[in-house]
């Protein structure tokens, strides 16, 4: 009887995949097998991309952003606000912030957010390189954009605990219930900080 019919390379390649965040073991084989079926032209190509991520992209040296230059294109900009710095978990976080045109400041990457139970610390994140900029870069506010989970509020509420006493405005973004969204279909969490965050009209 035959015990794994499974190809050792695909399995290798499912293993390596699993061990990324976000992945399972069925999304593991999903993209694997998703890449095995595309036309061997395409499939190079993507590896081929892949290879000159890996060369070309790393974290901006000041603020952490993902970016291909030494410092990113929101650093190197002179005419953003350098007073103000949007605290985020992940690179994709600034980006989305940066689509709405919304916001005209300086972002910092910590690099994920606490987690206990995955034993991430906040010596795992790169807060200490925040708490560093703010004191030396006539920082005058930083805005708290975790996100809104469990893990993210008690990042927020760390790093504020680190930063309250060094005379700065310490901000959260406000968040809630998404516009067109009904009020039967929230969750808990979600409806106690709409109320939370509610503002005149």
């Amino acid at each position: 009887m035959i015990e794994n019919i499974l190809p050792k390379t695909l399995k290798k390649v499912v293993d390596e995949i699993s061990n990324l965040p976000g992945y399972g073991e069925k999304s593991a084989q999903r993209l694997a097998v998703n890449i095995l079926n595309m036309p061997r032209g395409e499939a190079f190509q993507l590896v081929k991309t892949f290879m000159e991520m890996l060369e070309r992209v790393h974290p901006c040296r000041e603020c952490g952003i993902l970016t291909e230059e030494e410092l990113c294109p929101v650093c190197s900009d002179e005419e953003r606000d350098r007073t103000t710095i949007c605290v985020v978990e992940e690179s994709f976080d600034a980006f989305a912030i940066e689509k709405t045109g919304k916001y005209r400041g300086l972002y910092h990457v910590i690099g994920g957010r606490l987690s206990p139970l995955e034993e991430i610390t906040a010596e795992d994140l790169n807060i200490d390189s925040l708490v560093k900029r703010v004191e030396k870069d006539n920082i005058k506010e930083v805005i708290l954009a975790t996100n809104p989970t469990v893990e993210g509020e008690a990042t927020a509420s760390y790093i504020y605990n680190l930063l309250k006493n060094k005379n700065i405005t310490i901000s959260r973004i406000a968040y809630g219930l998404p516009f067109g969204g009904v009020l039967e279909n929230a969750d808990d969490f979600t409806l106690s900080k709409a109320l939370e965050h509610k503002t005149p009209i």
